[in-house]
């Protein structure tokens, strides 16, 4: 029981030892016309949204692993190495150029993550990276690039083109202006709202919806998902739509008779035709419908 007991307080040491070895930093970034903004973190969240117009406020909350006890490190050490983080973060900028969370020092950021809240104009370009996190982007982005290696990646309100990339997560995003779409992920769902171009959608493993205004070429396909999409009724496009095991509804002005429920394959001009949307999933249903 002794020994047990004794386990049991050296545990809790080690993890209070653990939680503590945290800090944070603040910075304010002054620039002038329209910023170019890129983030990147090793393992952390990362949250953009709308702030000053010509300023960049920068939040960073640094926390350690806990690995790295198992790698000799002690609490003294970890300290250090956070404090020296604390007191020259990892921020550089260059006119309205800033770059965020970049460094070539690899030991010091061994095993130590980097959390981001910042807040950025609404006219910022934005190029936000986590390689294992959360990304979430609220109504802010000229043009928008953003992934994360195992995550979720959400964008609300963006005004341009949009690119967003998971390994392991899902996707969501809301659009507010026109601009082209390309989302991907390796295991989660897709959601999209009010797009107005083109979009390039895939998932591994899950559905995909979306819904909007097409303006040019679309292919959307899932390795076992259903895929739903949403489109305005001035849209024309050459339709191609295939699944492997599921049924094909299309609901648009012009679609063929669908006697058959059941079919695989649908090929048809639809409006008069157009541009090429290419649906495929592999075990799933395919809806395209006018709203």
């Amino acid at each position: 029981m002794k020994i047990q007991l004794l386990t049991a307080t050296a545990i809790l040491m080690i993890s209070s030892s653990a939680y503590a070895v945290d800090s944070q930093f603040e910075r304010t970034l002054s620039i002038s016309g329209q910023p170019d903004v890129y983030v990147s973190t090793g393992s952390g969240n990362v949250t953009v949204h709308a702030g000053n117009d010509n300023q960049i406020h920068i939040e960073g909350h640094v926390h350690a692993g806990w690995s790295l006890f198992g790698l000799g490190g002690s609490v003294g050490s970890v300290k250090e190495r956070i404090q020296k983080i604390v007191d020259n973060p990892p921020i550089a900028q260059s006119g309205n150029t800033v770059r965020i969370g970049e460094s070539s020092d690899h030991d010091l950021f061994n095993n130590i993550s980097i959390d981001y809240d910042i807040s950025v104009p609404e006219s910022a370009a934005l190029n936000v990276h986590s390689g294992s996190g959360d990304v979430e982007i609220e109504h802010v982005g000229r043009w928008v690039s953003a992934g994360s290696g195992s995550g979720n990646v959400r964008a609300h309100g963006i005004h341009g083109p949009s690119e967003l990339s998971s390994g392991s997560g899902d996707i969501e995003l809301e659009q507010e202006g026109q601009g082209d779409v390309k989302v991907k992920t390796g295991s989660g769902n897709i959601k999209v709202r009010g797009f107005n171009g083109t979009i390039s959608g895939r998932s591994g493993s899950g559905n995909i919806e979306a819904e909007g205004r097409l303006t040019g070429a679309a292919n959307l396909s899932a390795g076992s998902g259903n895929i739903e999409l949403h489109l305005t009724p001035d849209a024309h496009f050459n339709l191609e739509a295939s699944t492997g095991s599921g049924d094909i509804h299309v609901h648009f002005p012009g679609a063929p008779e669908q006697g058959d429920n059941s079919r695989h394959h649908m090929t048809a001009p639809i409006n008069g035709g157009g541009a090429p949307l290419e649906v495929r999933t592999g075990s799933g249903n395919v809806d395209i419908d006018s709203h």
